[in-house]
């Protein structure tokens, strides 16, 4: 059996992770693109570009707890029921685990839910996968943090 000395195999290794950085840089650049996307709908009322964003099989948890699927999240914009007039994001990072990278950060949000209106900041993840070369949320968590003193 033949030995490769370690050094060989670190510098192989820091080779590919060199090699691999642009895919991932691309990659971060496409989510953040995606989240500007998926954010600008949301303050716009327009449902169209979450058609393609949100996966049929999506998961939305809403800061409230409540869980819902794609259809519901889209009917409570189309309906008038969800309003969001403020979506300022900070702290946004992007990971990448295998073939999923989940974009995460705080939000600073303003809304009326059904007449009833609403300002919070939550911390938000959403799931992403790519899915015939679009990048789709199939899971998408927002909690409600503390409210400052």
């Amino acid at each position: 059996m033949m030995r490769l000395p370690l050094h060989t195999i670190c510098a192989a290794f820091l080779l590919a992770l060199i090699a691999a950085a642009p895919a991932r840089a691309a990659i971060a650049d496409d989510i953040k693109a995606t989240e500007d996307e998926r954010i600008a709908a949301y303050l716009s009322g327009n449902v169209e570009p979450l058609q393609k964003i949100f996966a049929d099989e999506m998961e939305y948890v809403h800061s409230s707890g409540i869980s819902d699927n794609k259809s519901k999240v889209i009917e409570s914009f189309t309906s008038g029921d969800l309003k969001i007039t403020k979506f300022d994001r900070e702290g946004e990072k992007i990971q990448q685990v295998g073939s999923v990278v989940i974009a995460s950060g705080i939000g600073h949000v303003e809304l009326t839910m059904k007449g009833k209106a609403a300002k919070f900041d939550l911390r938000y993840s959403a799931v992403y996968a790519k899915r015939a070369g679009v990048w789709q949320i199939f899971y998408y968590q927002g909690t409600r943090l503390p409210k400052a003193d």
